[in-house]
C-alpha cells in the first residue's frame, strides 16, 4: 500500500479563511443590529402616533359633547321664548357663539394634527 500524503493547508490560506468568516459573521452581526434598530424606531414611531391619534381622538369627543350640551341648551331657551324678538336674540347669540367655538376647536385640532409626530391627514 501506498503511503497517502497529507495534503495540508498553509496556516496562512486558513488564517485568510478565518478572517473571512469573522468579517462576514461581524458584517451580518452588524446588519441584524441595524434591523433591530430600525424595528425598534418604528415601533416608537408607531406608539407616538397611536397616543397622538387617541388624544387628538379623546378632544374631538370633547368637543361633540360641548358642541352638542350647547345646542341642547340652545334649543332649552329657544322652547322658552316668549317673543319672536327674544327667539331671534337668542338664535343670533346661539350663532356668534357656535362660530367662535367651533373657531377655537378648529384652531386646538389644527395645532394637535400639526405637531403629531407620524400623524397624515
Amino acid at each position: 500500500m501506498a503511503n497517502n500524503p497529507k495534503l495540508e493547508i498553509p496556516h496562512e490560506l486558513r488564517s485568510v479563511a478565518e478572517q473571512g468568516v469573522d468579517q462576514a459573521r461581524a458584517a451580518v452581526d452588524g446588519l441584524i443590529a441595524a434591523a433591530h434598530k430600525a424595528f425598534d424606531d418604528a415601533g416608537r414611531q408607531v406608539d407616538a402616533a397611536h397616543d397622538n391619534a387617541r388624544e387628538l381622538g379623546r378632544t374631538s369627543v370633547g368637543f361633540a359633547e360641548t358642541n352638542i350640551a350647547a345646542s341642547f341648551d340652545f334649543a332649552s331657551r329657544l322652547a322658552k321664548a316668549q317673543t319672536m324678538e327674544e327667539w331671534t336674540r337668542l338664535h343670533a347669540e346661539f350663532v356668534t357663539e357656535q362660530v367662535h367655538r367651533l373657531s377655537e376647536q378648529a384652531k386646538v385640532l389644527g395645532r394637535a394634527g400639526i405637531s403629531a409626530p407620524g400623524l397624515k391627514f
